[in-house]
């Protein structure tokens, strides 16, 4: 039995939950980091909020060759052709470490004045300095853990990516306490051993993801294949990643102006949105794991030329998504006083918040339709449409009913969310008819050539 069909075969539980944890670790470096420095000053808090942002910035750019990477291989495996397979694996690697190793160079160069730009303290800024730089070392590696871990999940192996991941931030901890509180005779190194720790941990990463694609997918990894690019290839990358980092892009976008938005509201909508954001990304993790795992299945079959099987595959992917999500979702909002005071008790930011929780019952099944729907349709090849329907409802839609009912009608955050709401839901929609209509079968990569 070939490796894709193992991978078709396999259920979308299977393929999703380690996905689900995987992305959950990923999300907790940086917060265990903020959480063990809060409990050793708050300045060294401070130091890190611009770093951490930029890492959240750099990391997308990232992702996208990773998830151009991921479809081509799934395409090319469902065809049979694990040589290509191969060769897209050497490009993504290599394409990936030269980005690394720019936004290294960037933040070596320019570092120091992004962080005066961007208003950091006088007296936190060689602090911020020193964690921001060692931070971009670890993006050369970050770089390269992203395709790797790709790889190993459009094999059909995303539970060994989960554990690198868990192995990474388990390295990290130890790390962070041994720096911290000076212990085994370590002097205590304070965030810039918060930083080397995040760095360590990121190399023993690169060096697991290695070995098992190495050992584990039994792919032969040629120096020479690093620098042999094909054009062809890189294409088919591009075609896939691009419109999926700017629909990306774009959704940052959109939540930075409602941020703005809300920042005229006062402090206490600030405060709850940031805590509801939280808690709302959390809700979409799950649809999220299970939109990768539909996604790998659907490039393998679409490279098989099994359309119908993709087609069927999606919709029931769907269904489950939104039974998962909506039991997630009800289960948030019979949770809701208990979550939210274990944030804030300040009755003003809970009477703002409490509302927001009746709306995500409504809100949360449309935004898992769209990332199913989203998904599948960048798994057949048809990338560029789910990235315009994403430009014209974000910015014509969302920010317009968000800024009407939020602002104009007073609504306040519920009025942003609603504008959220009204997004989701009818683009997701309009993907979901995209789907149904089937124009995604003339989109299937040319993977013959």
């Amino acid at each position: 039995m070939h490796s894709h069909d193992s991978v078709i075969e396999r259920s979308l539980f299977s393929l999703s939950w380690p996905i689900f944890i995987d992305i959950f670790l990923h999300m907790a470096t940086l917060m265990i980091n903020t959480y063990m420095i809060s409990h050793v000053s708050m300045s060294m808090v401070a130091a890190t909020t611009v770093g951490n942002q930029f890492f959240d910035i750099f990391i997308p750019i990232f992702n996208f060759i990773s998830i151009g990477c991921s479809v081509v291989i799934a395409q090319y495996l469902g065809a049979g052709q694990r040589e290509q397979a191969r060769r897209v694996i050497h490009l993504a690697v290599a394409f990936n470490f030269l980005l690394g190793l720019f936004c290294f160079l960037f933040i070596s160069l320019f570092g120091y004045r992004a962080l005066i730009l961007m208003n950091t303290p006088p007296e936190i800024l060689p602090l911020s300095y020193d964690y921001f730089h060692i931070l971009g070392i670890c993006l050369v590696f970050e770089a390269i853990t992203i395709i790797l871990a790709s790889c190993l999940r459009v094999f059909g192996r995303s539970q060994a990516a989960m554990y690198v991941s868990l192995i990474m931030n388990i390295v990290t901890v130890l790390g962070n306490i041994m720096v911290l509180y000076g212990l085994f005779g370590l002097p205590q190194m304070g965030l810039v051993g918060v930083a080397w720790s995040t760095v360590v941990g990121r190399v023993v990463g690169i060096i697991l993801l290695s070995c098992l694609v190495i050992f584990g997918l039994r792919i032969k990894l040629e120096m020479s294949l690093f620098f042999h690019w094909q054009k062809t290839l890189l294409k088919k990358i591009f075609k896939i990643g691009l419109p999926s980092a700017g629909e990306n892009l774009s959704w940052s976008g959109q939540t930075l102006v409602m941020t703005a938005f809300i920042g005229l509201m006062g402090q206490l909508s600030l405060a709850a949105h940031s805590i509801y954001f939280q808690l709302s990304y959390f809700m979409m993790l799950f649809s999220i794991a299970l939109g990768i795992g539909n996604e790998i299945i659907v490039g393998h079959l679409v490279g098989a030329k099994r359309f119908d099987e993709a087609y069927k595959r999606t919709f029931h992917s769907l269904g489950i998504s939104i039974i998962v999500t909506g039991l997630v979702v009800i289960g948030f909002y019979l949770m809701r006083k208990p979550l939210l005071t274990s944030f804030t008790t300040d009755p003003e930011v809970l009477n703002i918040l409490l509302p927001i929780f009746l709306l995500s019952i409504f809100l949360e099944p449309g935004r898992t339709l769209n990332i199913i729907m989203v998904n599948a349709l960048r798994a057949t090849g048809d990338a560029r449409f789910p990235f315009y329907t994403a430009l014209i409802f974000m910015w014509g839609l969302a920010i317009p009913v968000g800024y009407f009912l939020g602002i104009k009608m007073g609504m306040g955050l519920l009025g942003i969310w609603i504008g959220f709401a009204c997004d989701e839901w009818i683009r997701g929609l309009i993907n979901a008819a995209r789907w149904y209509s089937r124009r995604w079968e003339s989109k299937r990569l040319d993977i013959e050539s």
